[in-house]
């Protein structure tokens, strides 16, 4: 595809992915798993098989996690690369997701732990107190997050003003589904806030949500973002299917 995509060719794409996502069926099968090498077994029979492709048995739960964020940003950029050159910017800072939790973390006074500097990331400017780590920032890719490293604007907050000032003008159904979409997320996110419930029920209740407005948004670029929404659930899943098995052992897995 050339640089400018087209927005005709990606809702096409992104509703050829949206059919190939697992099903609860497919889910029970993989947490029927009770260690690491069936989960992985049957993950690769399934249609998250290139989302662990590069995993073997002897890496460590970061390493897996640091495999997963690798995946979502390469496949992140390649979905905005299929539409309108005018959306790809706000798509592709979809990307900077599950690295925010890192970003919060460079913003702390203490010494990065082992696995935050093998991040490809946030690696190179983890060493040191943060007042360091900003003098590195100069032409990194990370210079945008300068305000939540310093500690003077919240990571998620900066993230979410970023995001929406990418938004291209658009017409005022697909406001109003962003916006439905934006508060549908929010809630998710204070319901996983400490003693709130389930996470998995949190997480049940927003893909039902997502899903509706999939179906709203077909025609439209809220599609696409609720796609992605959907499929970073599916990971986030899938991270813990992984990293559960990673860290516990079998018998305990086989009591749970």
């Amino acid at each position: 595809m050339a640089a400018d995509g087209n927005m005709q060719y990606a809702l096409a794409r992104v509703q050829a992915h949206y059919g190939r996502r697992l099903g609860e069926i497919d889910w029970r099968v993989l947490d029927a798993s009770r260690d690491l090498s069936h989960y992985l077994d049957a993950v690769r029979a399934g249609a998250l098989a290139d989302w662990v492709s590069s995993l073997d048995l002897t890496q460590d739960c970061h390493a897996i996690e640091r495999s997963l964020r690798i995946e979502w940003r390469r496949y992140v950029k390649r979905v905005a690369a299929w539409h309108p050159q005018a959306w790809q910017p706000w798509l592709a800072w979809l990307a900077w997701l599950p690295t925010l939790s890192l970003l919060a973390q460079l913003a702390r006074a203490e010494p990065a732990p082992a696995w935050l500097m093998a991040d490809p990331v946030c690696g190179p400017i983890a060493p040191g107190v943060p007042a360091e780590r900003i003098t590195k920032l100069h032409g990194a890719s990370l210079a945008v997050f300068e305000p939540a490293i310093s500690g003077r604007l919240a990571v998620g907050t900066l993230w979410r003003l970023h995001w929406l000032a990418l938004i291209p003008r658009t017409d005022e159904r697909t406001r109003e589904l962003l916006g439905i979409l934006s508060r549908a997320i929010g809630a998710y996110a204070d319901q996983l806030a400490p003693a709130s419930g389930s996470a998995t029920a949190a997480r049940q209740q927003l893909a039902d949500r997502l899903t509706k407005l999939f179906r709203a948004g077909a025609g439209s670029v809220v599609a696409t973002v609720c796609y992605l929404a959907l499929l970073a659930l599916d990971l986030e899943r899938l991270r813990g299917g992984l990293t559960n098995r990673c860290l516990l052992p079998v018998r305990v897995l086989e009591a749970a």
